[in-house]
């Protein structure tokens, strides 16, 4: 007598490339894993783009919120100050 159980039909699934896991999609590729490796193409192109782009131009510094620049030595100062250490004044003039 056979006590041994049948051995069900199994098809093996293919791992994904990214992270090495058995994946059950269609591609062989985890959603996630595909999405990843999608983000870090285009980052590595953006970065590629701004470097061609940076090296030429001057490199300005980008504006943070709730400041204003100083127009005489180009300082990024809080919005609320009036005068900058340079001698500049926000304030208009009353004529």
């Amino acid at each position: 007598m056979n006590y041994s159980k049948p051995k069900p039909p199994t098809q093996l699934m293919p791992n994904c490339p990214v992270c090495g896991k058995v994946t059950y999609s269609r591609g062989g590729i985890h959603p996630q894993c595909a999405s990843e490796r999608q983000d870090k193409i285009v980052t590595a192109a953006r970065q590629a783009t701004q470097d061609k782009s940076s090296g030429s131009a001057t490199l300005a510094q980008p504006r943070k919120q709730w400041t204003k620049p100083c127009p005489r030595c180009k300082r990024q100062l809080p919005a609320r100050r009036a005068a900058c250490e340079c001698g500049f004044s926000f304030l208009k003039k009353a004529e």
